[in-house]
């Protein structure tokens, strides 16, 4: 007996209004698990590891930036020299740029100390001339402390001063900028933004428009400066070498476009990481670049609302609750996997239509947290229910013993208890499974309504899986009755013989007393196959057709001699009489032997018993024994002159009864005055013993069924009486020897061929003597 045979009714579901409570229950738990996870600083960092992945696998830009960045790189330090240069170069990379038509120039060079008066007053004056110049001023880290450093004087009065400070997250990767900042000078706008205000202040204000501190340009004073996001973009910006502009080459791109002056690879300037920085920090002027390019496309970046943010942390955490609730195992994973998938994917989506930015970490989190909770408030569930259920089947079983404790969280006596109920419920189910799957008996039980509960293996077995879940009146309709009698008839029988796939069977119903798995009482289905009781018959059949038709020629000749010396014994024939009967009850005693062999054989009472025999001397036996018959029909029994000695390994008795059944038929259905020409020989692995004569060839499609058993041809029912068997006899000793038989018919009469492996692979068993 199987369990999962076994149907049992399902416990009443809890009510909605429970369910839905209890979801939100543990909701509302897995969101403090998910707010608390969140503050360990390794998950902290994960997640916003994981929110720079959407500035990765954002789209690329439609159309290139407008912004223009100037590289002091390697080529332009190797024609002007190292760093610093004097400041005439920057005074002409400044007025080359304005003259190309730059709309704004930002130099992100720090301009804090002196060189000669000539020079300064050569820079301040392009500053003047251009008057679309910002410089930059930023916090440098002294020996004294942190503190601003400003451009100088001259420059300050000359240009827009924007500063150039960055914001570090605590792993040193810049992540947002501050638009404004209190400076030695006052409130100060970040360098990019000064920049755009030369370009576009319109652009500019509707930038900070969208920040709530930035409404207006009004001056704000923040002792803690507010944080925007960087709205980085892939991609990179269109650079052009330091030198092409003091060589006055390549100036075309720089009409119309803001410019950004600054150092490139060189190590001499500020780099820094980014969410899209790989390997090597990106140049500060980047930075600015990408700042700029936001407040000129329009494009900001801000982090979803608190309150927004919560809710979808909750929905998140209800969805997961509910789905490890509904689904398990593998299901439950897929599941699960998905929402992860759709939670990262929305928020991807936020960032992109919406330029928000959704901390999909939290969301995730309550995804992976969620089957952690429900199975360990389902498992404390349980363990309080087997808790409850072990204290009833303690009192069942036993009364509790002093030394196991009877404090209800004591686990001893619980695995004590567990060990009394598996020994006894064991040794039950295991009875009851020995019962009913060493019968080969088709059992099944159905409830009071038809259903079935319980099935064994050899039901489930011998059962079409069409038929394996129908109730007890569509199984008991789906059988065909073995008599007469009509469907109805035979179901108002508690026993009747019925045909399930062809196969007949014994159908017994018997009631079942009520039980705890159908508790209104059932019934029990017994189906016993006829099968073994057919194939008896079917021996008797074929002995007594063996009797009656095949034994009854020597029977009728030994009986006829017998009498005629009898009644005349001093007649001239009778002195042939007496050979003439030991020669017929020779031929029906080998007969006789070779039918029953073959039927102890297929019954399993005699094994096959085998040794090496000498297919030329057993061909002389059967020879011998046949000759006088062919003399009496007329014919010559002619054994092979020129074939050479072959050896088989096999049983000599049961070949020896094969061989002569085939030479008989060939005297019984030949040509009267023609040979029977008896061959053998040995072919590949195989020994071959061939039986030819002359006679009426058989019509090929009659000869697949020469070797079936009662099978005869017209022409051999008008010929010669018989019953069909002989050749059947052949087919199954040479298989049981691992052979076959074959047929040939020819204009000349027929060819029948026995085919024995040269060394007869049968089972170890069967060479232990009968």
């Amino acid at each position: 007996m199987r369990s999962d045979n076994i149907t049992v009714e399902p416990l009443p579901a809890r009510s909605r209004n429970n369910y839905w409570r209890s979801t939100l229950v543990r909701a509302v738990i897995l969101l403090a698990v998910v707010v608390v996870v969140s503050a360990i600083p390794i998950v902290r960092e994960s997640q916003v590891r994981l929110t720079d992945s959407f500035f990765q696998i954002g789209p690329l830009p439609r159309q290139p930036s407008q912004v223009l960045v100037v590289l002091i790189d390697e080529e332009s330090l190797q024609k002007f020299g190292r760093w610093p240069w004097p400041r005439t170069l920057l005074a002409q990379i400044n007025t080359n740029l304005v003259e190309a038509g730059a709309t704004a120039v930002g130099l992100d060079i720090l301009l804090s100390e002196p060189q000669s008066v000539e020079a300064d007053r050569a820079l301040s004056e392009s500053f003047r001339t251009s008057a679309r110049t910002v410089i930059v001023d930023k916090i440098g880290m002294l020996p004294e402390g942190p503190r601003w450093v400003e451009p100088l004087p001259v420059f300050s009065e000359a240009a827009r001063v924007g500063h150039a400070q960055a914001v570090l997250d605590k792993d040193s990767v810049c992540r947002r900028f501050s638009p404004r900042q209190l400076t030695l000078e006052g409130p100060r706008w970040a360098f990019a933004i000064e920049v755009a205000r030369q370009v576009s202040p319109e652009q500019t204000k509707n930038y900070l428009a969208a920040y709530r501190p930035f409404a207006s340009y009004t001056a704000i004073d923040l002792a803690a400066p507010v944080l925007v996001r960087v709205p980085y973009r892939r991609g990179e910006f269109e650079t052009l070498s330091a030198r092409a502009v003091l060589d006055r080459t390549a100036l075309g791109s720089v009409r119309g476009r803001p410019v950004l002056v600054g150092f490139g690879p060189a190590e001499i300037g500020d780099r820094l990481a980014t969410p899209l920085s790989g390997t090597l920090p990106t140049p500060g002027v980047e930075i600015h670049a990408q700042i700029l390019d936001s407040i000129l496309t329009g494009r900001t970046l801000r982090d979803v609302a608190l309150g927004w943010s919560s809710l979808a942390l909750f929905l998140s955490c209800v969805i997961s609750v509910v789905v490890c609730q509904r689904w398990r195992g593998w299901r439950g994973l897929a599941c699960l996997a998905i929402l992860g998938g759709g939670a990262y994917g929305g928020a991807v989506l936020v960032y992109l239509f919406a330029g928000q930015v959704l901390p999909a970490g939290w969301l995730i989190l309550a995804v992976i947290f969620g089957p952690l909770l429900v199975y360990s408030a389902d498992f404390v569930q349980v363990e309080r229910t087997v808790t409850r259920q072990l204290l009833g089947l303690r009192s069942w079983l036993r009364q509790p013993s002093q030394d196991c404790g009877t404090r209800e969280h004591n686990l001893s006596w619980k695995l004590l208890l567990l060990q009394d109920l598996q020994t006894e419920l064991g040794a039950l189910y295991e009875l009851h499974r020995a019962l009913l799957e060493s019968t080969e008996d088709l059992i099944a039980i159905f409830d009071e309504r038809g259903n079935p509960i319980v099935k064994n293996q050899s039901f489930s077995a011998g059962c079409p899986a069409e038929m394996k879940a129908m109730t007890l009146d569509q199984f008991r309709a789906g059988l065909s009755p073995k008599s007469n009698a009509t469907p109805e008839e035979s179901r108002e029988k508690a026993e009747h013989e019925v045909y399930l796939c062809g196969e007949p069977y014994s159908l017994r119903l018997n009631p079942l007393p009520p039980t705890f798995l159908s508790p209104r009482g059932g019934t029990i289905l017994t189906m016993t196959s006829l099968r073994a009781r057919q194939e008896r018959d079917l021996a008797r059949a074929e002995a007594l057709g063996f009797i009656t038709h095949e034994l009854r020629t020597p029977l009728t000749s030994i009986q006829g001699f017998a009498e005629l010396m009898n009644r005349y014994p001093d007649s001239p024939s009778c002195l042939t009489a007496p050979e003439t009967i030991v020669r017929e009850s020779k031929r029906l005693l080998a007969m006789i032997n070779s039918y029953l062999n073959v039927l102890r054989l297929d019954a399993g009472a005699r094994l096959l018993q085998v040794a090496p025999i000498d297919i030329q001397e057993i061909v002389r036996q059967v020879l011998d024994l046949l000759q006088p018959l062919a003399a009496a029909n007329g014919m010559r029994l002619s054994p092979c002159h020129g074939c050479k000695p072959v050896h088989a390994t096999g049983d000599a008795i049961l070949i020896n009864g094969a061989i002569l059944n085939l030479v008989s038929n060939a005297i019984k259905y030949g040509k009267p005055g023609t040979d029977v020409e008896v061959s053998w020989r040995e072919q590949d692995t195989e020994t071959i013993i061939a039986v030819d004569n002359l006679g009426e060839a058989v019509p090929a499609e009659m000869i697949p069924r020469l070797f079936d058993s009662y099978y005869r041809t017209a022409e051999a029912e008008k010929t010669a009486a018989g019953w069909g068997l002989g050749l059947a006899f052949v087919k199954r000793i040479t298989e049981k020897h691992g052979g076959s038989v074959c047929v040939e018919s020819h204009q000349g009469g027929m060819r029948f061929e026995i085919h024995l492996p040269a060394a007869a692979t049968v089972p170890l068993a069967a060479k232990v003597p009968a």
